[in-house]
């Protein structure tokens, strides 16, 4: 009976900490480098950036991964800085304008995309 139940608290652990590895494998918050250095370039992703409102010091965007096959993460990238990420293929986020920013498109298995640029 000891034994069982030893046995089942580590499966319970180890289930704990695959789960755990899955829901954060995409859009890795420590990372400050192109996505492209670990998912390759591919012209089967698509990425589309669009603008959605702006105030006087702000832009928020809309982004959208699509194409390709497997789990989307985007990322929003500005001077060695992670300023947002999310494991999905659409989200929104806001910077200040005139900060220059990469946005990258990642679906797991098949590759990224990235764009470039300056917020007006």
């Amino acid at each position: 009976m000891k034994r069982a139940l030893t046995i089942g608290m580590a499966s319970l652990a180890l289930a704990g900490l695959l789960l755990a590895a899955a829901t954060t494998a995409g859009a890795t918050p420590g990372r400050t480098a192109a996505c492209s250095k670990c998912h390759r370039a591919s012209t089967a992703v698509k990425l589309a950036v669009t603008k959605v409102s702006s105030t006087a010091t702000t832009v928020t965007y809309r982004v959208s991964v699509t194409g390709g096959k497997g789990v989307a993460a985007w990322a929003v990238l500005a001077g060695g800085k992670n300023l947002k990420h999310r494991t999905a293929s659409t989200g929104t986020f806001t910077v200040a304008k005139g900060k220059a920013i990469r946005v990258f498109g990642v679906k797991k298995g098949t590759g990224s995309a990235a764009r470039s640029f300056t917020v007006n």
